[in-house]
């Protein structure tokens, strides 16, 4: 189909998989905000990351957005966005990659670029940095399921997908995409609780 919308997205089944296993992680993700492991700026570059490979337009737009409030410099961004991770310290490099690694094999990266990961970073860091991850992941693609539903309304249904599915993804998480975010960013010092 030459006008089908084309970004990875969710199904239903697993849509509801990966947002139980979120909540059910939410200890674990309040842990890793408070570990200090990952830096805000750390953290949203590499959100900034996965939001690149996998194209959510409202993921990338608003970390973006926070990752130069957060002192991101747009050369920095400008190679995150391209892809160029080789410019970056190590220490930010090898997460940056996976990240990559990770959402461009959809959550099923090759043996030995994660036992590397976890050997860098060790057991702990590594495991909130692939935290932060799988939240970011999930946001987009429910973003980009948003955007899938949008997009059928207007004539260019997703391949391999139903509208119901669509709708039931939509309901639940437009809110978020179609008014939280527009809202964070206009407020003054919305961003700084992120």
């Amino acid at each position: 189909m030459p006008n089908s919308f084309h970004k990875r997205i969710y199904t239903t089944g697993r849509f509801f998989h990966d947002l139980s296993a979120l909540i059910e992680g939410a200890p674990a993700i309040m842990k890793a905000s408070h570990n200090k492991y990952v830096t805000k700026t750390f953290r949203e570059k590499l959100f900034v990351a996965v939001s690149n490979v996998l194209g959510c337009r409202y993921c990338s737009w608003l970390h973006t957005e926070i990752a130069l409030s957060k002192g991101v410099d747009k050369t920095e961004l400008h190679k995150l966005l391209s892809q160029e991770i080789g410019n970056f310290p190590e220490d930010e490099a090898v997460a940056l990659a996976f990240a990559q690694h990770y959402s461009e094999t959809g959550r099923r990266p090759k043996r030995d670029v994660e036992q590397r990961f976890y050997r860098y970073y060790g057991q702990e860091m590594a495991s909130d940095i692939l935290m932060y991850i799988e939240v970011m992941y999930f946001g987009n693609l429910a973003g980009n399921t948003v955007e899938a539903f949008l997009e059928r309304l207007k004539g260019h249904p997703a391949e391999e997908s139903n509208c119901c599915g669509e709708l039931i993804i939509f309901l639940l998480a437009s809110p978020y995409f179609l008014v939280i975010l527009p809202l964070l960013t206009r407020a003054p010092g919305a961003l700084d609780f992120l």
